[in-house]
């Protein structure tokens, strides 16, 4: 039995889907079309991420991509947001400690740069626990807006889960709305 023989319907579908999409990628990437792919485990997740990923790597030069697992995307918010922002490094006194604040620092703003400005964003994994991380998602996803960038984010959670994670982050329910605003107008949507 091959893989694809075991796939749900859904999966099948969405890899016929995504076969679509990339078989008009550049197209797709001038518009700025991407991806909000909910429900998908871990499991689903990674078959997802290494089709995705073999996809990609038949446009390379032509064209940029970032692929960020959720894990790394929530260090860096927590970096960013959280332990760099307020940091002096001027005034750390002990030299090793401030390289290692200098290096965090650095590695912090190449992943920044790469999550705003690669052609093709891909996050996997998307499930914001904490307030920084909704909010740093939320900023990422209306800059790659603006730019008309692609955005891919995999999650393992449902559009409600999702949607009270942001509302943890926010309970006025702004951030949410505006975040799904912003994926609803420049992303396909599969379950």
């Amino acid at each position: 039995m091959t893989e694809d023989a075991r796939l749900s319907i859904q999966d099948r579908d969405l890899l016929g889907r995504l076969t679509q999409y990339f078989d008009s990628l550049q197209l797709r990437l001038r518009e700025g079309d991407g991806w909000l792919i909910l429900n998908a485990n871990r499991a689903r997740g990674g078959r997802l991420a290494r089709f995705i990923s073999e996809r990609t790597a038949e446009y390379r030069p032509f064209f940029s991509s970032y692929f960020l697992l959720w894990r790394d995307f929530a260090l860096n918010s927590y970096m960013v947001n959280v332990e760099l922002p307020d940091r002096d490094l001027a005034h750390v006194a002990d030299p090793r400690l401030q390289h290692e604040y200098q290096i965090a620092d650095r590695v912090s703003k190449d992943m920044q740069y790469h999550m705003l400005y690669s052609d093709l964003l891909v996050l996997s994994g998307v499930q914001p626990a904490h307030p920084h991380e909704a909010h740093q998602l939320d900023r990422v996803v209306a800059e790659r807006q603006r730019r008309r960038l692609a955005t891919i984010l995999i999650t393992p959670r449902t559009l409600e889960a999702l949607a009270a994670d942001f509302r943890t982050a926010d309970p006025s329910g702004w951030l949410w709305d505006e975040f799904y605003r912003r994926v609803y107008e420049t992303s396909l949507i599969a379950v």
